[in-house]
């Protein structure tokens, strides 16, 4: 679960499909290894996790966090894009919790304020031994960072890049989750939605929830036509 930190005015929920289990990994099995290992290891750990849009940058941070709660840790999950227009002192005493995950800090990258706030509380981190885990949409050389402290402290990191899924992994993901659900998707169902959505694990899983429920309400299957009137493509 995520620590509520007193100076953080409120709290982000973790997506709770959002583990290492159900992750897909695509071409990124030897990122979730080192992840893994990087993160039951003992001491400080400085991962940088960089992909596109949908490529599973938050899961993997999420799944950090809900791994760490696992083993009786305390865990906080920041996304920069949400908390930006916050003052950036707030990050003052985020490092007592065992692990920080930084997300979409490329939100905040050219902001003078919020730069200098995280190197300071990558220096606090390092003196803490605490395990930092941060995400972006580039790696730090390429972000356009300001404050060269900074640059070189994320550069600093064990830097991963995490594939987005190719569209066989993506074909998959719909059909496996669907039978989980006990729902029937069939290839040429699971290719239309393909075809029409946003292909970020997170989007995809959000139309299948969809679906089912909606399938469930009007004891319909997955067929195409329902599929093109229930999400109006």
């Amino acid at each position: 679960m995520n620590t509520l930190h007193p100076q953080i005015p409120f709290s982000f929920r973790l997506h709770e499909a959002f583990s290492f289990d159900n992750f897909v990994t695509g071409d990124n099995q030897v990122v979730v290894q080192q992840l893994q290992k990087q993160l039951s290891e003992s001491g400080d750990s400085l991962l940088y996790l960089w992909g596109d849009k949908g490529a599973g940058c938050s899961h993997l941070l999420q799944a950090a966090c809900q791994q760490a709660t696992a083993q009786q840790q305390t865990a906080m999950y920041l996304p920069m894009n949400e908390i930006r227009h916050f003052d950036p002192a707030m990050l003052q005493g985020v490092e007592d919790v065992d692990l920080v995950c930084l997300d979409h800090v490329q939100a905040v990258v050219g902001e003078p304020e919020w730069e200098e706030a995280l190197f300071h509380l990558f220096n606090r981190v390092l003196q803490q031994q605490t395990a930092l885990l941060i995400a972006g949409s580039q790696p730090p050389r390429c972000m356009g960072i300001q404050l060269p402290d900074l640059l070189s402290r994320l550069a600093s990191c064990v830097v991963f890049q995490v594939s987005s899924l190719g569209d066989v992994d993506n074909m998959m993901l719909l059909r496996d989750k669907a039978a989980e659900k006990g729902v029937e998707l069939t290839e040429d169902a699971a290719q239309y939605i393909l075809n029409r959505s946003e292909r970020s694990t997170a989007k995809l899983l959000e139309i299948l929830d969809s679906l089912d429920h909606l399938s469930l309400s009007a004891a319909r299957k997955l067929t195409i036509p329902f599929i093109k009137q229930s999400m109006n493509w």
